[in-house]
C-alpha cells in the first residue's frame, strides 16, 4: 500500500491496513475520498491528538487544515477511541455545526462503515443526529455529551464534560479589525483553558493568525507551516492569491508573520448602527472591469449627533456583474445621489447606472489617490460609524492602506465619497459640497 495513494477499495480491511491507519491518517482520509491529503497532515493529526498536553499549529490558509486535523482527524480519533467526547469550538455554532456534518457524511460512507465494523465487529449507527450533534452506537458510555459536540465559541460551556476540545478558526478576520472582538475572544480561550477541559485533558487550536495580539497570545506555542514549506499551493497560485490581498493580510495568513503597524492611517474601525430613516445618503462605486481590482461600493449619511454613518462592500470583478445588487443597496439605503469617476471608463459606468433610473454624480478626479485618501478619509475617519452590515474585507482594505500597495479600492472610494459629498472639514475647492451640516 502506497502512503500517498488510497486503499483499494474492495470492503475488506486487512490489521495492516488498520495498522498503516494508525500510523498515517491521511489515509483514512483518502478512504473518504480527501485524496489531496499528504503525509503532512497526518503529521498534524498526531502533533494535534496525540497529546495530554495543549497544543497549538498554525498553517496557511487553504492548506486543508480543517478537513485533515478536524474532520478526518476526529473520525480517526474516535475509531481508536469509541468512548470519548469530542468537542469543536469555532467563532460560532453555525460554523462549528457546519464540520460536524462533514464528518456525519463521511461517517455513512460505505468504505468508512466497512472500516469500523472491521475494528469493532458491528456497523456504526447514529443514536443521536441532529445539527451539531452526533452519538454513535459504539459509545458505551453514557453521557449528556455526544460522540462529537459544535459549540460557538461565545456559547456557555459550563458543566460540559469532553475529552478533546478542537479550537478550529476560533480567530477570524473581526478580530483583526476590532479591539472588542479581539479582547472577547481572548477571554473565552482564557476560559476554555482553565475551567472548561477537564483534568488530564486537553485542547488544542487550529488556524491563521489574524492580529499581534489576537488570541494567538493566550494559547500554547504554535507550530508553523507557512505557504512556502507545505508545497500544497502552487507558486503561480501563491502569486494570484498575493494579488487579491493586501500585504499585511498575505503576510498573517500565507507567511504566518505580522507586519509592523507603526505608521498606519487608519486603525480600529467604529460600528453602529445604520439608520433607514435617514434621509440624504450618498453613495460611491469605484468600478473595476477586468484582473485583480475590486469593486468599491460605499454609502455614507450625516446623523444628528454630528457622526457620519457608512456602509460599504466587495465585489469581485466587473462592475456589470454586480448591477443588479448596487442598484438594490442605492435604493435600500435611501440614496439621493451616487458618485462615479470617469477618467478610466470615459463615463461607460455613469451611463449604465443612469439606465436603471439612479442620479449619478460624474466627476473627473485631478487629486493623486494617496493626497485624497490620507487627507480626507483620514480627516473623517474617527467620525464614521460602520455599519455591521459593512464587508469585513472592505475595512482591511482601508486598515491595511498604505500608499502605493493594492487593493486600495475602498479606501479610495470612502475618500472619493467624502470629498464629493463635502462631509470633509479639508478645504481643498475640490467638493461639491451638496450639504452643509
Amino acid at each position: 500500500m502506497l502512503l500517498n495513494q488510497p486503499i483499494k477499495q474492495n470492503n475488506i480491511y486487512t490489521d495492516f491496513d488498520l495498522a498503516a491507519i494508525r500510523e498515517y491518517p491521511h489515509i483514512l482520509g483518502h478512504i473518504a475520498r480527501k485524496e489531496k491529503l499528504t503525509i503532512l497532515h497526518s503529521e498534524w493529526i498526531h502533533h494535534c491528538w496525540e497529546t495530554n498536553k495543549d497544543r497549538s499549529l498554525q498553517a496557511h490558509r487553504d492548506a486543508y487544515k480543517t478537513t485533515a486535523v478536524i474532520v478526518i482527524g476526529s473520525i480517526w480519533w474516535l475509531l481508536f477511541h469509541p468512548n470519548d467526547r469530542i468537542g469543536i469550538i469555532r467563532k460560532s455554532f453555525t460554523d462549528a455545526a457546519l464540520v460536524v456534518s462533514a464528518v456525519r457524511e463521511i461517517m455513512s460512507l460505505p468504505e468508512i462503515r466497512e472500516l469500523f465494523k472491521t475494528l469493532h465487529g458491528y456497523y456504526p449507527e447514529f443514536k443521536t443526529r441532529r445539527e451539531g450533534l452526533l452519538t454513535f452506537n459504539f459509545k458505551e458510555t453514557i453521557t449528556p455529551e455526544g460522540s462529537i459536540n459544535a459549540y460557538g465559541i461565545n456559547q456557555t460551556l459550563t458543566g460540559v464534560h469532553l475529552d478533546k476540545i478542537c479550537c478550529d478558526d476560533f480567530v477570524t478576520l473581526r478580530d483583526r479589525i476590532s479591539p472588542a472582538e479581539r479582547k472577547k475572544t481572548i477571554s473565552m480561550i482564557q476560559e476554555i483553558r482553565t475551567n472548561i477541559i477537564e483534568s488530564g485533558k486537553c485542547c488544542f487550536f487550529l488556524g491563521t493568525p489574524w492580529h499581534k495580539n489576537d488570541a494567538w497570545t493566550v494559547c500554547p506555542s504554535a507550530v508553523k507551516y507557512n505557504v512556502y514549506e507545505t508545497g500544497i499551493i502552487s507558486d503561480e497560485q501563491i502569486e494570484e492569491k498575493r494579488g487579491k490581498t493586501t500585504k499585511s493580510l498575505f503576510a498573517c495568513n500565507y507567511e504566518l508573520i505580522h507586519m509592523a503597524e507603526e505608521g498606519r492611517l487608519f486603525a480600529d474601525p467604529q460600528y453602529g448602527r445604520w439608520s433607514y430613516a435617514l434621509f440624504g445618503t450618498i453613495g460611491h462605486i469605484d468600478a473595476a472591469f477586468d484582473g485583480k481590482d475590486t469593486c468599491a461600493l460605499t454609502f455614507m449619511g450625516k446623523k444628528s449627533d454630528e457622526k457620519i454613518q457608512g456602509f460599504g462592500k466587495i465585489y469581485p470583478g466587473n462592475v456589470k456583474d454586480w448591477l443588479d445588487v448596487i442598484e438594490a443597496e442605492y435604493r435600500k439605503r435611501r440614496c439621493r445621489k451616487i458618485y462615479v469617476e470617469n477618467n478610466t471608463d470615459k463615463g461607460y459606468t455613469a451611463k449604465l447606472l443612469r439606465g436603471r433610473n439612479l442620479i449619478v454624480g460624474e466627476y473627473s478626479e485631478p487629486m493623486n489617490k494617496h493626497q485624497k485618501i490620507s487627507s480626507y478619509l483620514y480627516d473623517q475617519w474617527n467620525n464614521i460609524e460602520w455599519s455591521e452590515e459593512t464587508d469585513l474585507d472592505y475595512l482591511v482594505q482601508i486598515t491595511d492602506y498604505e500608499k502605493g500597495e493594492e487593493p486600495d479600492d475602498a479606501p479610495d472610494s470612502a475618500a472619493s465619497l467624502i470629498l464629493r459629498g463635502g462631509f470633509s472639514s479639508v478645504q481643498s475647492g475640490k467638493g461639491e459640497a451638496l450639504f452643509k451640516w
